[in-house]
């Protein structure tokens, strides 16, 4: 009798789930990943292999080489509006001092020393400047960028002129400061129209505004002022209406008032920020990592109302362990928006490249509503992160612990070595755990954006090392075909390619039997992106045990 063969169809969506209940993602959720290392939700459906990253400049890679040393502290696209020309600024220690300086990125020239005119130091005996964060903002008088240490007073640069910003002085570009300014704020933003900083060590609940329209006023006179949140400030972010203080166990919101100038309030008293640089603004959502996860301080359907949902309860586990695992101080954080994407990674220079571990999260939609697909990342290490869209193209940046500056989104390599890529299904049982399947064929629906050599390991009965395995599987693609449309196409003219695999499947003859399943793919090397949209297996039932 000829065996009857059935079929289970797999769609790829809903991304990583660490928390691994294999009977309820094989019923509910087979399309999810236990595994989902390099991966970030694709425009085309299912899990796009992420690009590699590289030098921003290759061939002046290192920040201050030769001048400076240690980690890179910070970056910051200037926009400078006024002039016409943005550039990328860097921070970087000095060789052999207690002190750091800005450098200016020029093309084909390289990294070039800018002279603030003040000494700015590493540390004031108690706290080291552990990262440079900025904000800009232009206030009716050009492009400025303010930056913060926490050690030193805060820096406001024009694209001329440097001012440093002192509670010893009276205001204005003559005196820069004012008596509400702390003197060594470390985090810092724009509101209303004023510059908010919080984070000094010796003020750590005070949360200082300058002056309407006037970021180098911090004078009473002038409109300037302190408001005290009543606990240790982490961060501080303006969403919609109101300006959002962050502390470690509890968030108040600041909203500007006709009469007192601004107010603060509660927002809630059980949940806190870790990570000052987990703070971002994605898809009208502030996103934070609290103690059990991300989530995000969206308006509700009811004024005045905060959602604080976890987002994240997917990854949760594995967010949890993290936060145990290393320092939140040197969390780095970073928006791709034309993705609708956020990448965190952790770690610090003790950990290799190669090792470093971080977080995608990525909006995707899927049966008309957006919700979160999540991954990680292995290989990718900051000290610090932007990004910025200088006309039209999105600058994705970190810095790195050996001094140099690189750019996400381009590439096949990260840095020259290979990508690592893993993705694994769950255990699968399709629809009964006590009959046998006899594994016939794995056909992988993909769409490859260039040649690529893949392995596929087959593992049954949920991990159980009695039950054999049998050996991993290499699949090729030559990529995706080229597709001719128009009038405006010559054929065998000048720089036109062509080739490609047409067809978007992979067919795999597959050994062995189990009661479960679980696929793993792994692609080790330098080759184009792709994406895994879905598989479908070919099985026939043996008997039940």
């Amino acid at each position: 009798m000829v065996d009857r063969i059935e079929s289970f169809k797999l769609v790829c969506a809903g991304g990583l789930n660490s928390n691994e209940n294999h009977l309820d993602l094989s019923d509910n959720r087979p399309g999810s990943a236990t595994r989902l290392v390099n991966y970030e939700p694709s425009l085309f459906g299912g899990y796009r292999r992420i690009q590699g990253y590289g030098l921003f400049d290759g061939d002046y890679g290192e920040v201050g080489a030769g001048s400076a040393e240690g980690k890179v502290l910070g970056i910051a696209y200037y926009r400078n509006e006024h002039l016409g020309n943005p550039y990328l600024i860097a921070a970087r220690k000095d060789v052999g001092t207690n002190t750091y300086s800005f450098w200016k990125h020029v093309p084909l020239v390289g990294w070039q020393q800018i002279s603030p005119g003040f000494t700015l130091n590493t540390t004031d005996g108690v706290r080291v400047v552990n990262k440079v964060r900025h904000a800009q903002f232009d206030f009716g008088g050009g492009s400025q960028i303010i930056f913060v240490d926490g050690v030193n007073n805060a820096s406001v640069f024009d694209g001329t002129n440097w001012y440093r910003l002192s509670s010893n002085n009276t205001g204005g570009s003559g005196s820069p400061g004012g008596d509400q300014v702390l003197n060594a704020p470390s985090v810092v933003d724009v509101f209303e129209n004023h510059i908010f900083m919080s984070g000094d060590r010796t003020a750590q609940s005070a949360v200082a505004h300058s002056a309407p329209g006037d970021p180098l006023t911090f004078t009473v006179a002038a409109g300037a002022g302190q408001i005290a949140s009543g606990f240790r400030v982490v961060q501080i972010k303006p969403f919609r209406d109101n300006l959002f203080v962050f502390g470690n166990n509890a968030i108040k919101k600041i909203a500007p008032d006709i009469t007192s100038g601004f107010v603060i309030d509660q927002v809630t008293a059980n949940v806190g920020c870790v990570a000052a640089d987990s703070v971002l603004e994605i898809g009208g959502d502030l996103l934070f990592l609290a103690p059990d996860g991300l989530r995000p301080v969206a308006g509700t359907s009811r004024i005045g109302d905060v959602e604080l949902e976890t987002v994240s309860k997917a990854i949760q586990g594995a967010l949890v362990d993290a936060i145990a695992t290393y320092d939140m101080d040197t969390l780095n954080g970073v928006v791709i928006r034309k993705k609708s994407q956020v990448r965190y990674f952790f770690g610090d220079a003790s950990i290799g490249v190669q090792s470093a571990e971080g977080v995608i999260g990525g909006l995707t939609e899927r049966d008309n509503q957006i919700s979160w697909e999540f991954g990680s990342t292995l290989g990718l290490r900051a000290s610090c992160c932007t990004s910025e869209y200088i006309g039209r193209e999105e600058f994705v940046l970190h810095g790195d612990y050996d001094g140099r500056v690189y750019r996400q989104e381009q590439g096949k390599t990260f840095a020259g070595n290979d990508i690592v890529a893993i993705y694994a299904t769950p255990y699968l049982d399709f629809g009964d755990t006590e009959v046998r399947k006899v594994m016939r064929k794995a056909n992988t629906f993909i769409r490859a954006e260039g040649p690529l050599e893949m392995n596929l390991a087959i593992a049954y009965d949920w991990g159980d090392n009695t039950t054999v395995r049998p050996s991993t599987y290499t699949q090729d693609s030559t990529g995706g075909p080229t597709v001719f449309g128009g009038d405006n196409i010559t054929y065998a003219g000048a720089n036109v390619l062509y080739g490609g695999n047409s067809k978007p499947i992979m067919t795999t003859d597959i050994q062995g039997s189990g009661f479960s399943i679980r696929a793993t793919f792994v692609t080790v090397g330098q080759f184009d992106p792709y994406s895994i949209q879905g598989i479908v297996f070919e099985y026939s039932v043996s008997g039940r045990r």
